[in-house]
């Protein structure tokens, strides 16, 4: 879902299908097949760089990573020969073998728990479906005469950037997720979006009249005038609101007695990187470096890691980096570090366990951090650190891999070390912690989850998980105290950090860094501009006495009301 409104006539986008039952017979000459799908993937790929010349036109370098990293899929020896191995074993025709790989490959990412990850299904079904478009020798409609809201099932990066630009009103799918590369997409260009469960893309037909609320999630069908005019108004004042927030975001944050709050931003694609500024961004407070890991079928090197952190590191200038290492595990692995199966992965192997048992893999990484970091602004955050020797251990190998360099004639800037405050054990001792690194930043979601022993991703216990929870408000305060107490600094990262009911606590608990998804940091920005510390300090004193996570909640609302009266920006 993207925020805004849009309304317009609907373009229903079909895409098109094959029946690849019919393409389950045994073949005779393998090889023969074997050369079809090497040649559509020739093509696909002279497509796929046609497309990002195509975007870059008209978007600048912005979506350019999206492409790249599935021409680098493409060119893959192991996923290559996974589809040839279908052909040559099962003697089975191209065109079935390449569904069949896909297929397996968008089953393992769809049933992962975390959303980030499933949501790259839907990239490797756009693949799957521009290989089989190369061997039928067919290509979609993108022709659009008239601004329109677009219906699909799914919208994959490639068919975003092949729509006219100037005739998408907004986008409306019965799949995909927040983020999603679309969703990413359509979050960038400021286009309206819903995820609509539904499946409307079926039974809409070219024509219709329709209404896109992305702030609410709402799809209006056949509206009448009354709500026509409702909602005319309504996107004359959010346009009117969002250009304001915007405009505001450029300048320092300020509270109402003159303290000054930074609101970093939360990135994960490199397509994000230009509307840093756009935005108001702060800094990065959080790169979550695992997407490279996981985009393709194997570890991206050292020099493709270089080349995204370094581009990162000259966009941000003098600003902060902070680049979180990768965090694997629990529901993110990958095929080279497979662990076995695991009853509590979320409490097994992952995080820094993962990068100190595997130390050829974090090496990699810093390698790749210390040689972008020219201009120092680079610092490196560890994830899901649980005891103090882990510390120590990080920081050997860290030093280790400096000398290494200097050995080899690379010189490297003096890179800070911080450490993931979202373990109890982390924020319970946080006052030792606090003597071996050079900042904090406290994961709320794993914090919450391991504090209430809640997983966050079961659904059938979703109503417990509550990051507003005092015993959780009562950790980050003592994590920023001892932040305080030993001079580092202490950012909150997770998506509390957002949460409007949570921010008028937080700047009362003493935060004074905050990072937020990239699209939040005007609304944040906004908020905090609101308040006052003192008055902050107060409402924080009570919270941390309430009983419950739901009159936390209700004193926040009550609070935000008195200094927000009929403001939309806090909702």
């Amino acid at each position: 879902m993207a925020p805004g409104i849009a309304m317009g006539p609907a373009f229903k986008f079909k895409k098109i299908t094959f029946d690849i039952e019919e393409y389950k017979f045994r073949i005779t000459d393998p090889e023969s097949e074997i050369s079809i799908f090497l040649e559509a993937c020739d093509k696909t790929i002279e497509q796929l760089k046609e497309t990002k010349q195509f975007s870059i036109k008209i978007y600048s370098d912005q979506f350019s990573e999206i492409f790249e990293s599935q021409i680098e899929l493409l060119q893959d020896s192991f996923f290559l020969s996974e589809i040839e191995a279908v052909i040559k074993k099962q003697k089975r025709p191209a065109v079935y073998a390449v569904h069949q790989v896909f297929k397996n490959k968008k089953e393992y990412f769809s049933n992962l728990d975390s959303p980030y990850f499933r949501d790259r299904a839907f990239d490797i079904q756009d693949l799957k479906q521009r290989v089989l478009n190369t061997i039928f020798g067919v290509a979609p409609d993108y022709q659009l005469n008239i601004p329109s809201i677009i219906f699909a099932r799914e919208l994959t990066p490639s068919d975003t950037v092949h729509f006219n630009r100037n005739f998408i009103l907004g986008f409306v799918t019965d799949q995909g997720g927040k983020t999603s590369h679309a969703a990413i997409m359509a979050n960038a260009l400021q286009i309206p979006s819903v995820v609509n469960h539904n499946q409307l893309a079926e039974v809409i037909n070219t024509g219709d009249f329709v209404i896109v609320d992305g702030h609410s999630g709402k799809l209006i069908i056949h509206p009448d005038q009354v709500t026509v005019d409702e909602y005319k108004s309504r996107m004359e004042k959010s346009e009117s609101l969002s250009l304001q927030l915007k405009q505001e975001a450029q300048e320092k944050c300020l509270t109402l007695d003159g303290e000054e709050v930074r609101v970093m931003a939360n990135v994960e694609f490199a397509e994000e990187m230009h509307d840093l500024e756009t935005f108001g961004a702060d800094g990065i407070g959080l790169f979550r470096t695992e997407g490279l890991f996981l985009e393709g079928q194997k570890l991206p090197g050292e020099e493709k890691q270089f080349e995204v952190y370094k581009r990162f590191s000259e966009k941000m200038g003098s600003k902060i980096f902070t680049l979180r290492t990768i965090d694997l595990g629990g529901d993110k692995l990958i095929s080279e570090y497979q662990a076995a199966s695991e009853q509590n992965p979320f409490l097994g192997w992952r995080g820094i366990r993962v990068c100190l048992d595997e130390p050829s893999l974090f090496k990699t990484q810093l390698r790749a951090v210390m040689r972008a970091n020219e201009k120092g602004n680079i610092r490196v955050l560890l994830p899901m650190i649980s005891c103090v020797d882990e510390i120590h251990e990080s920081r050997r190998i860290i030093e280790e891999t400096r000398k290494e360099l200097q050995n080899e004639g690379v010189a490297t800037q003096p890179l800070k070390i911080g450490i993931m405050v979202e373990t109890p054990s982390v924020a319970v001792l946080a006052d030792q912690y606090a003597r071996y690194v050079d900042f904090f930043s406290i994961g709320t979601n794993d914090l919450t989850q391991y504090t209430l022993a809640v997983d966050r991703t079961n659904t059938k216990i979703a109503r417990l998980f509550n990051d507003l929870h005092p015993a959780v408000l009562r950790l980050i305060r003592q994590s920023i105290e001892q932040a305080k107490s030993h001079g580092i600094e202490i950012s909150i990262c997770g998506e509390l950090a957002a949460d409007p009911k949570a921010i008028p606590a937080l700047l009362g608990l003493g935060l004074r860094t905050f990072s937020v998804s990239l699209y939040m940091v005007p609304k944040v920005k906004r908020i905090i501009r609101g308040l006052a510390v003192s008055d902050c300090s107060e409402i924080a004193s009570n919270l941390l006495e309430c009983p419950t996570a739901k009159e936390v909640i209700a004193r926040s609302v009550e609070f935000l009301e008195r200094k927000f009266s009929g403001a939309e920006f806090i909702n």
